[in-house]
């Protein structure tokens, strides 16, 4: 099905004009077929992205950067960005940032997602990076895609998962997209392999959002930092709860019901005293009543943008599938799992890639009475084996790795510059006609 002739006979007698809603399905359980078909047809690429590529060319020191459906300025796009601005300052650089533009350094141009300047900078620029997706499935083939991901698999993922359906083609074609996928440890690389079916090429180079926990300095200021703006002193023993999101209660917009399994009042009637809870919904999860009327010792700090400032301010960990874990183990800080619905969890929902039980860095509780035994962290051990397992990798330098990996990747010459050139020589022509022909007339 690889012939072009075979493929066009195929879509003409079994797609035809149909909508990509009406077939969609039919080929779930085919997605190299699905991408075919979506791409001979166009299908994934926006009206306003193809506009841009027409009428754009790629400008070759642009970069353009989004983090989880820009909602946010974080994870690893924002810390390769900052290592960008920091080493190549006269580099053209594009955020979409659907928040406070003053959040961002180093006065990037900023655009709100999917408007016609995002399409029109997506289309420009030669090197794009995102830790979730874009919507464009099909990238210009001088525009080097980055994928950051955005943690080590927890959770089983796309693939990987036994109820996966209606999601799996459409992210099949995603993933087609990407030319490079940073993974911060093997085992996220073998996982990316199977939960993507991805078999290009894969930078095993450490996460540069997690390079801050591996400069003292830097780490001590941050949370020094992210303290006074809580009003936190820094003598408080402070815990943060960071539970993932449920795939169950879809409100829309790629936003899911949080459900707040953890009783706060009671909690911190446990925990030492002066000691602070942080509350952090995912940013999957939409903000609830609930979380908003937190207050005296309990913060919620769900809109915080960038999670790696929170747990540099925090001493203990509290999650249960999340693989915010992963990166709170590079701080070598203790952890406690809560998981009042493992059962259902593991059964019902999603499941994961671990047995909790054996997964060695921290005590499991799955009531709360379990969490209040074990609430006092003073001789919580670390597991070195775990660390060994999910966090060598890391050594303070993954930004800087990145950023030499896409200097070099980025000079590569342009394989459509040829092209390029032919249409620049055709539309000055056409200009200099133009004002020859309003002159005369």
């Amino acid at each position: 099905m690889g012939d072009c002739e075979n493929l066009q006979k195929y879509i003409s007698e079994y797609v035809g004009d149909k909508p990509i809603d009406e077939w969609k399905l039919e080929f779930q359980d085919n997605p190299e077929l699905y991408y075919e078909i979506a791409k001979y047809k166009g299908y994934g690429v926006p009206k306003r992205y193809k506009k841009a590529v027409n009428k754009y060319f790629v400008v070759e020191n642009l970069f353009f950067f989004e983090s989880n459906l820009a909602r946010q300025y974080s994870g690893n796009p924002r810390y390769i960005y900052e290592k960008l601005i920091e080493r190549f300052p006269n580099f053209i650089y594009v955020w979409a940032y659907d928040g406070n533009p003053k959040n961002i350094p180093g006065n990037p141009i900023v655009v709100k997602r999917s408007s016609n300047e995002y399409y029109k900078y997506l289309a420009k620029a030669r090197v794009i990076i995102n830790n979730t997706t874009f919507p464009i499935y099909i990238h210009r083939e001088d525009t080097f895609y980055l994928q950051t991901w955005h943690g080590t698999p927890y959770k089983l993922l796309h693939w990987d998962k036994n109820n996966e359906k209606k999601s799996n083609p459409q992210f099949y074609i995603k993933s087609r997209g990407w030319n490079a996928l940073l993974s911060p440890n093997n085992y996220s690389t073998e996982k990316f392999k199977s939960a993507f079916r991805y078999d290009g090429e894969i930078l095993e180079l450490g996460y540069p959002a997690n390079d801050i926990f591996y400069n003292k300095e830097k780490y001590d200021a941050k949370r020094d930092e992210v303290r006074n703006k809580l009003g936190i002193s820094s003598d408080n023993l402070v815990y943060l709860y960071a539970p993932t999101w449920r795939d169950e209660g879809h409100l829309g917009n790629s936003k899911f019901k949080f459900n707040l399994m953890l009783n706060t009042e009671k909690f911190l009637e446990h925990a030492p005293q002066g000691s602070i809870l942080l509350v952090r919904g995912h940013h999957m999860s939409e903000v609830t009543e609930e979380l908003k009327h937190l207050h005296g010792s309990s913060i919620d700090v769900s809109e915080w943008d960038d999670v790696v400032e929170i747990i540099c301010a925090a001493d203990v960990l509290i999650t249960d599938y999340s693989s915010i874990v992963f990166d709170w183990y590079c701080t070598k800080k203790p952890v406690l799992y809560y998981v009042p619905d493992l059962k259902h969890y593991e059964n019902k929902l999603r499941g994961s890639y671990f047995d909790i039980h054996k997964i060695n860095c921290g005590s499991v509780c799955e009531t709360e009475e379990e969490l209040y035994k074990n609430i006092n962290v003073d001789d919580a051990p670390f597991y070195e084996e775990f660390y060994n397992i999910f966090c060598s990798v890391h050594n303070g330098e993954s930004a800087d790795k990145v950023v030499d990996f896409l200097i070099k990747r980025k000079k590569i010459p342009f394989k459509n510059k040829i092209y390029q050139n032919i249409k620049k020589v055709y539309r000055l022509i056409k200009k200099v006609y133009r004002k020859i022909f309003n002159c005369i007339f």
